[in-house]
């Protein structure tokens, strides 16, 4: 299914203001904080290819036409909501990158992918962080799990030198709703402390500005002797406390077991000395903000958000099931008829007007355009049919313009179906309130009346 999307600068726009309101205790009577987002659907307008819908526009006209088009709108609750960060699975006999704290791990290429692959997903939806990936060698064991598997500062080390951090393990509520073959769900609330730079309730958190949990070998040098000379790993930096003891293998420093982590370092290096031996140089990466793990969401980078929303068949009737429609959407702060001036609040909106029509002759079409007075162009009302129900004679549709008269007829301009309407409906929904901060136009898609339509929305910022 081929699709076209746009982060509108509504989306943008809410960023922005919502920067520039954080350091405030008040804020302005008029500033409407974005404490609502719903899912729309809409447009049972075919494209001229199907298979490759045009990219939405957000000039207001084309902003304008998608709303009065929708005709039903979900709310999205919090557990529809959850950080994402791009998915990459452990494979064996790949290089991974190590984390290091003097580059930007973060860093994308053109096709916003990550440049270092510095963690993984492994089977069991387990998240390791790699933080030595043996000078460069293609990683062969899988990281996982599981108690009595850790060695030092609980990382698991494989027989292929890797070290690898445990970080989360993926819980199976977030599994179902947020990961797919592109993105991974970061866990945020409770077991995760927030960083402490931007703790609002200031918790004290250990171990400080930053630990050492490895120091890594990046040449080892040769000729070290223990057994007739000791070897004495220094650490140096900003910080206090940490410690280790070097392995050594027919003379070369292989390994740095680190006996203290130390804390509050921002910095740190690290030397060996030796009456025999030389040459060994050692990488020491310092741990982000209160140490690895802590803080999934900014120390594996996440600027993504997943937003889920289902329909289910008629959502109790609420939706036609007969159609086939090509847009999808989030609006923010939409206003309804219930709720006016404050926000909607509703669990989901119909957002069509529906005609009640009298039994007769003619069936009306998705699609054409209804309307009373003496022709399309010169009406007193007109709309774009959603759906005609013959058994209960509604006419569900979209796109209204004028008003509706009852005990008149209505026409179809494609059926030459002619019904007099007996009353009628309005949107639950104030037409065009709220901010559409996303768009999607798709291939149609069929609905039916035991269907389900998952939506997976992902916004980047």
């Amino acid at each position: 299914m081929a699709s076209r999307t746009l982060l509108t600068d509504f989306a943008k726009l809410y960023t922005v203001e919502n920067m520039y309101y954080a350091p405030s205790s008040t804020v302005p009577p008029y500033y409407n904080y974005p404490d609502s987002i719903y899912c729309f659907l809409s447009s049972v307008d075919p494209w001229d290819d199907d298979d490759n819908p045009p990219t939405p526009k957000q000039d207001q006209q084309s902003l304008k036409s998608l709303l009065k088009r929708s005709f039903v709108s979900k709310k999205v609750t919090t557990s529809d909501i959850c950080p994402v960060i791009q998915r990459i699975d452990w494979s064996e006999n790949t290089v991974y990158d190590y984390y290091q704290d003097n580059i930007d791990m973060f860093e994308v290429d053109d096709n916003d992918y990550l440049i270092h692959n510095f963690y993984i997903k492994n089977r069991y939806d387990q998240i390791f962080k790699c933080l030595w990936n043996a000078n460069g060698a293609p990683s062969v064991n899988e990281p996982f799990f599981e108690p009595g598997t850790y060695g030092t500062n609980n990382i698991y080390m494989g027989a292929d030198g890797y070290k690898w951090k445990y970080i989360y393990t993926i819980d199976s509520q977030l599994k179902i709703k947020f990961l797919d073959s592109g993105w991974l769900p970061v866990p945020i609330g409770i077991g995760y402390v927030p960083n402490p730079l931007i703790n609002p309730k200031n918790l004290t958190v250990s171990p400080g500005i930053g630990n050492i949990d490895v120091i890594n070998v990046l040449d080892g040098g040769s000729l070290y002797d223990p057994a007739n000379s000791a070897l004495t790993v220094t650490v140096t930096g900003d910080g206090t406390g940490a410690a280790g003891t070097a392995v050594v293998e027919d003379g070369i420093v292989t390994d740095i077991i680190v006996t203290n982590t130390g804390t509050n370092y921002s910095y740190a290096n690290a030397s060996i000395s030796s009456a025999n031996g030389s040459g060994a140089i050692l990488s020491v990466p310092v741990s982000p903000i209160g140490g690895h793990g802590l803080d999934p969401i900014s120390e594996l980078g996440c600027t993504n958000v997943m937003i889920t929303c289902q329909f289910d068949g008629s959502e109790s009737g609420v939706i036609p099931t007969d159609i086939t429609y090509y847009q999808i959407g989030l609006v923010v702060n939409p206003i309804s008829v219930s709720s006016s001036p404050d926000n909607a609040n509703g669990s989901i909106y119909k957002t069509s007007t529906d005609l009640i029509v009298a039994s007769g002759f003619g069936l009306y079409e998705s699609g054409e355009y209804v309307y009373q007075g003496t022709s399309l162009a010169e009406s007193t009302f007109s709309a774009e049919v959603l759906s005609f129900d013959q058994t209960s004679n509604i006419i569900k549709t979209i796109n209204t313009k004028g008003t509706i008269t009852n005990n008149a007829p209505v026409f179809g301009n494609l059926s030459r179906t002619v019904r007099t309407v007996l009353s009628s409906s309005s949107p639950n929904l104030i037409a065009l309130s709220g901010y559409p901060i996303f768009l999607e136009n798709r291939s149609g898609i069929q609905r039916s009346d035991d269907g389900t339509e998952q939506f997976k929305i992902v916004l980047g910022y």
